[in-house]
Formats: structure tokens, sequence, C-alpha cells
């Protein structure tokens, strides 16, 4: 027989003198969490944005938008152990908001789109700490923890898939008896050739599995054994069931003399062969479910249900509801407030291409030869150079303000060179030599292009009187300039010239360039503008 405590907020008469635990009604704290969620939306919103569209852009990440519908609905059955539960507000919560305020200052000031959406994920269950309590949130761990599925992450993983996808269809082509030749994600056999493509990588079925395994896991099983050995088989299968989809494809398009499972339907019977696989691993799961035996869960209650607040404790509970709305608002008042400043203190202000020693003054290039591809540059020229010995050299000058959030800097899709026209040879870190004999390291691009010319590029970032090749420090420098008022804004740097027949031969020019220019790219006040 089930029993339950009674408390003397259900019996008053039980104990009058018992003092009562402040709390709020379950319809007010569930009103307060549906506004406290709205006004997070409309706060974060250019975050917000930024995760729906990828959520409606990206194949991969397409399952963001039933997540939390999804939690919803796990919230929802456990609805009758949750009425005996008190919401009472946090403090915890509150700080978990100030510190995913702060955090999202930084993201924002770097524009790192992974962190802001990060953010605005994990602050779904910090209001739901902060506003309905510790109590109620131990109850609802599993629903919390899986709305950080929303969360696009997860792409650092694809070429990790790519690399076991390949070894393992060159495996499967081999023990079949097929000649095959592979190298790297290319593989060749008599019919044709096929890459695996990140598409190819298998990431959306990993990360559709995983997500909808825990959930099958969660309603399915009580044991936590189950629950772990069903989540691993979820993760191990669409692993192996992706290569076996590669080594499928190749051989349907094998033996149709490349008639089917290439092109775009290769994709649709990648999705059929997840289907049925999905379809396997959860019929099997189903054989050892535990959902028609609860498991026996204590019905002590460690809170009240919701009471009338006396006024001796109504403070202690709007108190931190008052503190909740100014901790929630304050990051987005902060950013308004940097971009007030830094756009106050930007000005027109352009880098100035440097004379160097034993170089010509630079004439600017109106018609360069070669141009990296960057997003929206404020600022950008290109400018010539020749040596007392005759050789030609170009440097290239991207101007990013920190006038409002983010920069284009460092950013998906910047290239820099035009894949169309150039055709790169090696690309690598190489550690150079400035003047003064300070080492630095660059980023060096090696290409042929129109006319099979040999080309290197020789490229690195300024931000905040710091050179870097490395994009993550550029981020912490952004962050840091816009922080702390930097004004010169943010700037990519690339020298380059042509090679006659080895690319040692362009080393040569870029670094007797390099150790003849003095120090840093100058930023400055002057009536220029363009583009």
């Amino acid at each position: 027989m089930n029993t339950r405590l009674s408390t003397s907020a259900e019996h008053p008469s039980a104990d009058p003198a018992a003092p009562r635990i402040p709390g709020l009604s379950w319809p007010l704290a569930l009103g307060l969490l549906v506004a406290g969620m709205g006004a997070m939306v409309l706060l974060y919103w250019p975050s917000v944005q930024k995760l729906v569209h990828i959520w409606t852009t990206s194949d991969t990440y397409a399952h963001g938008m039933v997540i939390l519908p999804i939690s919803l609905f796990l919230a929802w059955r456990m609805r009758r152990r949750l009425a005996e539960l008190t919401p009472q507000p946090s403090y915890l919560g509150i700080l978990l908001l100030a510190a995913l305020g702060f955090g999202w200052i930084l993201a924002r000031a770097a524009d790192v789109t992974v962190v802001q959406t990060f953010v605005v994920v994990a602050m779904v269950p910090a209001l739901v700490i902060t506003i309905l309590g510790l109590g109620i949130s131990r109850a609802l761990t599993f629903p919390l923890a899986y709305v950080f599925f929303a969360w696009p992450v997860g792409s650092f993983l694809v070429p990790i898939l790519q690399d076991y996808t390949a070894w393992f269809t060159v495996l499967m082509l081999r023990l079949t008896g097929l000649p095959v030749f592979a190298e790297g994600y290319y593989i060749s056999i008599p019919a044709g050739d096929f890459v695996v493509a990140e598409v190819c990588s298998g990431i959306r079925y990993l990360i559709a599995s995983v997500a909808l395994g825990l959930v099958y896991a969660y309603l399915v099983y009580r044991s936590l054994w189950r629950r772990l050995v069903f989540t691993a088989f979820a993760i191990i299968a669409p692993i192996v069931a992706n290569g076996l989809r590669a080594y499928g494809i190749i051989m349907i398009a094998h033996w149709t003399d490349m008639e089917h499972a290439v092109g775009v339907d290769h994709l649709v019977y990648g999705w059929l062969f997840f289907g049925v696989v999905m379809f396997l691993l959860f019929w099997v799961g189903s054989l050892f479910r535990e959902d028609d035996h609860p498991e026996e869960e204590s019905r002590q209650q460690l809170t009240t249900r919701a009471g009338n607040p006396s006024p001796s404790v109504v403070f202690p509970v709007v108190m931190p509801l008052v503190l909740a709305a100014v901790v929630l608002s304050m990051a987005p008042l902060t950013e308004m407030g940097l971009n007030q400043r830094m756009a106050a203190l930007a000005g027109d202000r352009y880098p100035v291409a440097p004379q160097v020693t034993g170089w010509t003054l630079p004439q600017r290039d109106e018609s360069p030869v070669w141009q990296p591809r960057f997003a929206e540059p404020d600022y950008q020229s290109q400018h010539a150079y020749r040596s007392e010995n005759g050789r030609e050299l170009a440097l290239h000058l991207s101007h990013y303000r920190h006038d409002q959030a983010g920069t284009d800097l460092i950013t998906y899709g910047n290239l820099i060179y035009d894949e169309v026209r150039w055709r790169r040879i090696s690309e690598s870190g190489r550690g150079v030599i400035l003047a003064g004999g300070e080492p630095h390291m660059v980023r060096e691009t090696v290409m042929r292009g129109p006319g099979d010319r040999g080309r290197i590029v020789w490229h690195w970032y300024q931000v905040a009187d710091r050179a870097t090749a490395r994009p993550i420090e550029v981020k912490l420098l952004e962050a840091w300039a816009r922080l702390s008022g930097h004004r010169d804004g943010s700037l990519l740097v690339a020298v380059t010239t042509e090679f006659p027949i080895t690319a040692d031969e362009g080393r040569a020019v870029l670094q007797d360039f390099l150790t003849r220019m003095p120090g840093l790219i100058q930023v400055e006040y002057r009536p220029e503008s363009g583009s």
C-alpha cells in the first residue's frame, strides 16, 4: 500500500505552529515561466534567430525544431507527480542566468555562433530552475537535459566519421573482391569514381539515432544499465550502418553500370536504409521493455503544496523573481552599451599600407590578379610593391570595424583564393621572421592559377595590436577589443607573389618583404572610403 506524508500546508490544523516554506501556485509559476521564456527570446533575439536559421537550413540539425516539443511531452507525462511539488524560486538559477549572460556577451563580441546558440538553449533549463526551483528541476532532469539536443553542435565529428566511412567502404569492397583504388576520401572502382563527402559522413544519422534512442530508452526502460546499453547501441548502429550504406551504394552503382545510386537518389537510399536500421534497433529493444512495470518511487515530499503565502514570506518569493528579471536583461543591455560606445569610437579609420625599405612606395592595385574571398569587409585594398632587384609583390588588407557585435573576419565560407580560378597545391602553417628578428606564424597557401602560374600567399590576422594566425585567438582578441574599447578593428593581412618554378623562390621574396616591413599595420583616421 502506498502512503504519502501529509503536511501542514494540506492540513493546517495538524501543526498550526509549523512554518510554511514559501512557494508559488502552479498557475502563477507556469505563467511566470512562459513570460520568462518570452522575455528571453526577445532579449536574445539575434542568437535565437541564428539558432532557428540553423534548424531550418541544415539537414543535419533540422531535428532541433522538435526537441522542445518532445521535452514538453516528457514533462507532461509527469504532471501527477509534479502536482505534488511546490514551485519555489531558486537563487542557483539566477547564478546560472548570470553566467550564461556573461558568456553570451563574450560570444556576441567575438561572434561565436556555437556559444550563442548554446546560451539560448541552456537558458531554458536555467529559467526552469530559477522559477520552479531545484526540487521540480530534479524531477525533470531528463526532459531538461534532453533540451540540449536542440543545440546544433557535432560538426567536429564529420572528418572522423568520413575517415571511418571511407576505410570501412574500401575494406568491404576489397573483401567482396572488387578492384578498388582509394586516396583519402576518393574511391575508384572499374565502374566509376566516388567521394565520401561531408554529407556522406553519417553525422545526421548519428545525431538522429541518439536523439531518438535516448527518448526510447527513457520511456521503455527503468533500470539504468538497460538504458545505457540501448543508448550505446543507438550510437554504434548508425555508424556501422552508414559504412554499410556507403558500401551498398557503390555496389548498386557497380551492378547497374552507374545508372542507380548516384546523384541525389543515393541520399534517398541512405534514409530508407537508416529507417530500416532504426526499426530493427527499436524492435530488438522492445523485447526487453520494462515500461509495464514502473519502478517504485518514494512519495515522501520535501516541499509542500503551494498555498497563499503570508506577508512574511512574500518577500523571499518575490525577491529572486525580481533578481532573475534584472539578470536576464543585463547582458543585452550591456551589449547595447558596447555597440553604442564602439560606434562612437570607430569613426573613419582605415589601414595604411606601410613604406618598406628596399621596395617602391605602395601603389593601389585596382585590378588584382589574386584576391581573397572574405565576407563583407568594411574596407579593403591591395597594394603593389616592387623590389630593388625587380621582384613584384602585393599586400592585401581587409578591415573590419568593431562598431557592431561580431565581424566576418573568421566565418565559414571565407577563402584565401577563388576556387574557380585557382587550384590549391598545399596549405599549412609556417614560421617567419619579422623586423628585428621576431618570430611570427602565418598561414601559407600555394596554388596555381590561369596559365598554370604558381602563386604563394602568406596571411595572418591583426586584432588589438596583436598579430596571430590562429582563428580561435582572433575571436578572443575581438572580444577583448570590444570590451576594452580598442578602436582599430580587425584586419586580414596577406602578402603574395608569383614564383616561376618552385615555391621556395616565392618564400624568399615574401620573407625579405616581412623582414623589412615596420611591424604592425597602422590604422589611422583619414578621409577615405571605398572597398
